[in-house]
């Protein structure tokens, strides 16, 4: 049942950047807006090699894609495209009567959309219908298979747009997923079983992991909720977390095996594993709860389903942990000389941590000194992040989609639309004077607007009509006179290109710019510049006696720029949250304020270390990377609470500190380092996946979990021995 859950919930993965954020968000609602007047601006851009104005295969492709396309087997037909656009036909539509515009006036129309820099080289647009928009997948595949029965070699098939960008997420993302978690369980179990070194427990650890990851995908599919690019992370990170757990628990039993005077009695080891081990697990899987959830509190819609299934996931471990383990254990694990240790388990006692506790016994002032020294570096390499969410920061530089946009914007155009609304009031909306005075404002702020970096040709109105005079004398009045006649006349025509809406009392004038995708472009520094430009245009507009506009600018440009702000801010926001939950589930266990705090200490410097790094170097921070912060305090909290449960009992027992850690060391050390690798080799398999925000989740979080493992075992060793150690002491 659990299996079926699973394979259900994994079919059910879609991605749409418009679904990230929120509909309470301005640029959410700006965007829902503009749909709901104008249809969506998705488009798909089609183009290959050689193909200029000229070629004829451009009026069988735009044929074709007109026609309805079958979706699937025994499905119905469906129109996926509203309109189509090719140079070819646009150059001969400008050309003729009415408009008769030469053609170096043609092309200056068409460049930066249709017609590419230099002036030959073109490509197909098609306007994606509200079918297509639910039938991604269709889109992509018809208009792949109809360039090929035009004629288009396979590999010569240049595809670009937002929608042909969701459907290269949904199709990375999911790819590698089967056998990169395969993959990452195999690992997970060869690591366990050179921990243990026994059949029967790596089976019991195998059953618990199962049962956590197959219930946890179960759940999605249950709530009525979809996978996501970035949910499909969960499942792994549950099945490590729980293989985790059971080792710790495995090793509680080891040890109460190997003090047990009787032999054979399997139900009283397991429960006096359980009574060992119940506490640290439990506050373990709470502070992991913790870290995830916080997660809960980001308005990106991915992140947020991530850290509420992770942490019910996490949860369900737990519970698996303290049911499915021992109910396993005294079934399978009958005799109980299989759980003596052998090979590599030998190394707790090895003493190989000797050499770590005189660290933190001799030199641990030094380790202080260090670190402390350090922070205020990489603080500032915190405080220099940036976030990104651009196409290039979703798929590996090898997929075949990054290679056709970069294509298309080196020979077209860009193909990522920013539409900006001129929102004029109704009234005296047919006058001739009144419609030349608002067409000639939208043609002077789309010339603005191309002038700007990073920004191609647009498209308006004022691009399917006739030149509109400029200058003054009786015979430009009487030429503005009759261009403002024409173009009342061809109002429905400018309507029904989607470039022209009665909205009530309102009249849209709408301008279709084109943005690059592929430069690493500050989206907010592009945004302004647009504002800018239109409002001085405007403010020309004004004095011209074109007043009363109010200006919209919306689109997948906007909501990327808003998405890699809320990156920032929920990184922030949810390690703070993490923190400050976590901080009082320490204080709460060690009944001290001051140690809670200092407990803290080795579980920031990694995350302040790793973040700090990337600052300094210049990395950005995406939607994977941005959880890992939350993530593994949380998961890095588990080790500390397991050294300072056996350093409390160390110091309980009688001895001293230096000897409590030593304890600690003796009886936890080597879990610490097993459970670690697991979890870091576990999720380091995905580093291989083509979908880049689950690839830098999978190495940040490595590389974090790394850190926090040599943070327990060199500094808070020696935290504990300095004087901020007298705060743990009963």
């Amino acid at each position: 049942m659990l299996f079926f859950g699973a394979k259900r919930a994994l079919d059910t993965n879609v991605n749409n950047i418009v679904d990230w954020l929120p509909g309470t968000f301005d640029e959410t609602a700006r965007l829902y807006w503009f749909i709901e007047r104008f249809g969506s601006d998705e488009i798909l851009v089609i183009s290959w090699p050689g193909c200029t104005l000229g070629d004829e295969r451009l009026d069988r492709l735009a044929a074709a894609l007109a026609r309805p396309l079958t979706v699937g087997p025994s499905q119905p037909q469906w129109v996926l495209f509203d309109r189509v656009f090719t140079g070819r036909a646009m150059l001969e539509a400008l050309t003729a009567p009415p408009l008769e515009l030469t053609p170096e006036q043609a092309l200056g129309r068409m460049r930066g959309w249709l017609v590419g820099p230099d002036g030959r080289t073109t490509c197909v647009v098609a306007r994606i219908a509200p079918a297509g928009l639910v039938h991604r997948d269709a889109v992509v595949e018809g208009a792949r298979q109809a360039a090929l029965a035009c004629g288009v070699a396979a590999e010569d098939i240049r595809l670009g747009g937002p929608i042909v960008d969701s459907v290269a997420i949904d199709q990375a993302s999911q790819k590698d997923v089967v056998w990169l978690g395969a993959l990452s369980a195999l690992v997970g179990m060869l690591v366990t079983w050179a921990c243990l070194r026994c059949l029967r427990l790596v089976a019991v650890v195998f059953l618990v992991a199962t049962t956590a990851w197959g219930a946890s995908l179960s759940l999605v599919y249950v709530s009525g909720s979809h996978m996501d690019a970035v949910l499909l992370m969960m499942p792994a990170l549950v099945f490590v977390l729980a293989i985790s757990g059971a080792v710790h628990l495995t090793g509680y039993y080891r040890e109460v095996l190997a003090g047990q005077a009787t032999r054979g009695l399997g139900d009283d080891i397991v429960r006096g594993a359980l009574r060992r081990g119940w506490l640290p697990c439990t506050l373990a899987s709470g502070t992991t709860v913790i870290g995830l959830g916080s997660l809960g509190l980001s308005h990106l819609r991915p992140v947020m389903k991530f850290g509420i299934f992770s942490a019910v996931g996490v949860a369900i471990t737990w519970l698996a942990l303290m049911v499915v383990w021992p109910a396993a254990m005294r079934w399978w694990v009958v005799d109980s000389a299989a759980g003596l240790p052998t090979g590599v388990a030998r190394l707790a006692q090895r003493r190989w941590w000797w050499g770590l506790y005189w660290l933190a016994r001799r030199g641990g002032r030094w380790v202080l000194a260090c670190v402390l020294g350090a922070v205020p570096l990489f603080a500032y390499g915190v405080s220099q992040m940036r976030a990104s969410v651009n196409l290039e920061d979703l798929l590996s530089g090898r997929c075949r989609v990054i290679r056709d946009h970069r294509w298309l914007q080196d020979q077209i155009a860009p193909v990522v639309p920013v539409e900006v609304v001129l929102r004029y009031p109704a009234a005296d909306r047919l006058d001739p004077r009144v419609m030349f005075q608002r067409a000639q404002t939208v043609r002077r702020v789309a010339a603005r607007l191309e002038r700007l970096s990073h920004v191609g040709g647009t498209i308006a109105a004022t691009t399917f009509a006739a030149e509109l005079p400029d200058g003054e004398g009786a015979r430009q009045f009487l030429a503005r006179r009759v261009a403002g006649q024409r173009l009342v006349s061809h109002r429905d025509e400018l309507v029904g290109l989607g470039y022209l809406r009665d909205d009530g009392d309102e009249e849209l004038w709408r301008i279709s710019a084109r943005a690059a995708s592929l430069q690493h472009v500050d989206y907010g520094a592009l945004l302004r510049a647009m504002r800018r430009a239109v409002s001085s245009e405007l403010v020309t507009a004004d004095a011209d006696g074109s007043r009363g506009v109010a200006v919209e600018i919306c689109g997948g440009v906007p909501l990327v720029y808003m998405a890699q702000q809320q990156l920032l801010r929920d990184l922030v926001n949810s390690f703070l949250m993490a923190f400050a939950l976590i901080a009082f589930a320490m204080v709460v266990q060690l009944r001290s304020i001051l140690a809670g705090l200092i407990a803290m200490i080795p579980n920031v410097v990694p995350v302040l270390v790793v973040f700090g790094v990337m600052g300094i170097s210049g990395s950005t921070v995406d939607i994977g990377t941005m959880m890992t912060a939350s993530v593994a305090l949380g998961i890095a909290v588990d080790d500390t609470l397991h050294l300072l449960v056996w350093y409390r009992r160390g110091l309980q027992a009688g001895t001293g500190s230096r000897h409590a850690v030593r304890f600690a060391f003796q009886h936890c050390a080597t879990p610490v380092v097993q459970t670690s690798l697991i979890c870091g080799l576990g999720l380091l398999v995905f580093v291989a996946s083509g979908f880049v925000p689950i690839s830098r989740f999978a190495l940040v979080m490595a590389t974090l979990l790394l850190a926090a493992l040599l943070c327990d075992l060199v500094l808070l060793p020696a935290l504990l021995l300095s004087r901020l150690g007298r705060a743990f002491r009963p």
